[in-house]
């Protein structure tokens, strides 16, 4: 089978989610052309079997590049299914929300949801995870991901509960696209601290970064608050706006580190326990199978 997977990738956590599902398709005999809707063209779906799209949550709904994408995407001819492969740093309920929007445009293009399934990856924002979480993190969506693939490609349809107004919900908190152009006009870089590497300006997914002929650098109104500048600046000479309290100042190798206690023990305790406890066991029981 042939399949096409756009993706949206902040800081890298998704696009590992992506690269993983293109490894464990091509092993079993399928194929996947992978697509960042910030750089690709618009491709039309016609001579594809199915559609995978990865996304990170944000504010609990799907980033906007991917919605502007999709709404590009011309209707085909024949239905084909869809699976969606979204990663938050917390396993909330509310997160079932974020594809609602999405999905009613697939819909719409007659591409149908059949799986929906979401992992945890680390935060970029609000706080860093310790190196040991984030190792656990990726270490259980590796374990997960091939066994929700095996669910698709044997037909079996996993879609995430739905609760009350839950569009009502995602509708009112898709206000963080806006919200992010708007904190994006108050970062700023520290001067001191910069050695004008230019790292920020070339990698900014949105091209909302540019040096000004007088040496300082401007910040623009489409500011996704993805985090990758701030992830990635070398020296972390980049402020987030209102929020730089909560900016996650380098990357996560994802290396296998000793266990060391959360910064914010307390923070989602029972839904991170849960969702590990609950995954190692599906993983565990289909190694004995």
């Amino acid at each position: 089978m042939k399949y096409l997977g756009l993706y949206f990738s902040g800081t890298g956590n998704t696009k590992i989610v992506c690269l993983k599902a293109k490894q464990e398709l091509e092993a079993r005999g399928h194929s996947l052309e992978t697509v960042d809707v910030i750089k690709d063209e618009v491709k039309s779906l016609e001579g594809y079997d199915g559609l995978f799209v990865f996304y990170p949550i944000y504010g609990f709904n799907c980033p906007k590049p991917v919605i502007k994408y999709v709404k590009k995407i011309k209707k085909v001819s024949n239905k084909i299914p869809c699976v969606i492969m979204k990663q938050s740093g917390e396993h909330l309920f509310w997160n079932n929300a974020s594809s609602l929007y999405l999905t009613s445009l697939l819909k719409r293009r007659n591409i149908v949801l059949h799986n929906e399934f979401h992992y945890l990856m680390p935060y970029s924002f609000i706080f860093r995870h310790t190196d040991y979480m984030a190792h656990k993190m990726r270490t259980v969506m590796e374990g997960l991901l091939p066994l929700d693939l095996d669910l698709f490609l044997k037909g079996k349809d996993v879609r995430m509960k739905r609760f009350l107004f839950d569009r009502t919900f995602a509708f009112v908190l898709r206000i963080q696209w806006w919200g992010g152009r708007f904190n994006g006009l108050f970062y700023k870089v520290k001067k001191n601290e910069c050695i004008k590497c230019m790292k920020c300006i070339n990698d900014c997914p949105a091209h909302n970064i540019r040096l000004k002929e007088n040496g300082k650098f401007k910040f623009g109104y489409q500011c996704l608050m993805c985090q990758r500048c701030v992830m990635y600046c070398p020296k972390h000479a980049i402020k987030v706006g209102l929020f730089n309290s909560w900016r996650v100042d380098k990357p996560y190798t994802f290396k296998e580190a000793q266990f060391e206690k959360e910064s914010h023990p307390r923070y989602c305790r029972k839904n991170y326990k849960r969702y590990f406890e609950e995954s190692e066991n599906r993983i565990a029981e289909s190694k004995l199978n």
